[in-house]
Formats: C-alpha cells, structure tokens, sequence
C-alpha cells in the first residue's frame, strides 16, 4: 500500500493534487479529493492477500479550479521528495545536494513549495534509499572486509567488537596498497585523524604517503570510537601488522 501511496503522490504532484483518506484499510485504499464537492475519487483493493493491488473505480476529472489547490501541497511527503533525490543522488554519483537547492528544484520541477525540515529529511530518507541505513551499514562491514580480503590479495581487514557485540574498532589496508607502499614509494608515512559529525560519531583515522608525483598515496583507513589513546594504539597496531617490519620507517604526525 505504500508502494501505490507513492504513486498517486507522484501523480499528484503533477496534476497539484490534494486528497484525502476514507474508509481505508490494509484491504483498501479509498481517496478522495479535499476540495469540498469535486467528484475525484479512486478506489483500489488488494488482489488476494498479495502485494498487489486492483483499481476497481477511478474518477479521474476534477471539478474546481485549480488555483483552489493549497501551495504546500501536503501529500508531497518526505517519502516522494526522498524518492525524487534518490535519482538525483545516483545521477551524480552521490555527490550530496544543499537543501536549498532542493526546495528550488521542487518548486521549478514541480511548482511546489516544501519547507526546510520536509527537505531535509528528504534527503535523509533519499540516502538510505541509495545507501542503506547507518545501522544496516556497519552491520555489513563484517561482510564487506570479508569479500575484500578474498578478492583483493594481501587486504588486511581488522574488526573489534565490545562484548555485547557492538562495533568499536575498524582498521583497512587494501594489498595493493601495501604492496605499492613497500616496493616503490619514500618509507615515510603521514598519520591523521578527523571527527566524524553526523548520526553515529567517532573518529576516521588516515595513514598516507606521497607518490613520485608528489600526490597524497593512501596506505590504511581506520575507525574508533573516539580520539584517545586506546584508538590510536589500536590503529597503529594494526598498521604494523598490515605493513611489517620495515627498517628506517619513519611517521609525521599533525
């Protein structure tokens, strides 16, 4: 039913539509127009037990102007405008859009108006669309440095828990990395970290190098809880055992 929720919204958004809800049930989903009198309605019911649905009767003609609607348009939910950013997102390879820029396309796309917190969460409902939840995300990770130290030769993945099973630590070190690293590049390693700020805080810790062209080469990537003594330990732990015992190695730490 959310599924045909989503549609008639999207319908909606067209045509400046504002309905209503009679009558409705998990079965049947019965709607009618807000503007007192229009003769507008759709009826539709759930083909046996399934997920979908029939629509058995469908008056598709307004009867007011349509200057009547309100502007708002309150069925553009943060569902549709999350649905709609998706694509977007996808179409630029992820790159996050400004919520200004948002309630703009809405109003050009569409000729609707949508407040600053409907924008928002939007977005956030369009990233979980695109990406998944925060909460499926590090459920995953188990499962993602899995398949990257099977496919990519010399990955080094280490992943540590708290004892009621949640997620502390996060340590990364592709194979070609570290090979690249030992073979070609100056043994001299940069070592950073940075404050992560959204839903699930922490802290992302960084081990570079530089190239020949003097470009930033990445060694290791690595995740704790926060910046103390106890997360950095745990990385630079880690990073040893991914790269080994190298003579004349030497850090710059900021």
């Amino acid at each position: 039913m959310d599924r045909l929720r989503i549609v008639i919204s999207c319908n909606g958004r067209w045509e400046q539509l504002v309905y209503g809800s009679q009558r409705s049930n998990k079965s049947v989903l019965h709607l009618v127009c807000k503007i007192d009198k229009c003769k507008w309605k759709l009826i539709a019911v759930r083909r046996d037990e399934g997920t979908y649905f029939q629509v058995r009767s469908y008056e598709s003609e307004h009867s007011y102007p349509l200057e009547e609607v309100h502007r708002r348009h309150r069925q553009v939910s943060t569902v549709i405008i999350g649905e709609v950013i998706a694509h977007r997102l996808q179409q630029h390879n992820g790159h996050l859009m400004r919520l200004k820029d948002i309630m703009t396309d809405m109003k050009i796309m569409f000729g609707i108006q949508v407040m600053y917190s409907k924008a928002h969460a939007g977005l956030s409902y369009a990233i979980i669309l695109t990406y998944g939840s925060h909460e499926e995300t590090f459920q995953h990770l188990s499962t993602f440095g899995y398949v990257l130290e099977q496919q990519n030769s010399g990955t080094v993945i280490e992943l540590q828990c708290m004892e009621d099973n949640k997620f502390l630590y996060f340590f990364m070190a592709l194979g070609a990395s570290i090979k690249c690293f030992r073979r070609c590049m100056r043994l001299v390693i940069a070592v950073d970290d940075t404050f992560l700020k959204r839903r699930f805080r922490g802290t992302m810790f960084v081990a570079t190098t530089q190239d020949s062209n003097e470009q930033a080469y990445p060694i290791a990537f690595g995740y704790g809880d926060s910046e103390n003594n106890a997360s950095w330990e745990w990385f630079l732990d880690s990073l040893k055992g991914a790269l080994g015992h190298i003579d004349d190695l030497v850090f710059i730490f900021d």
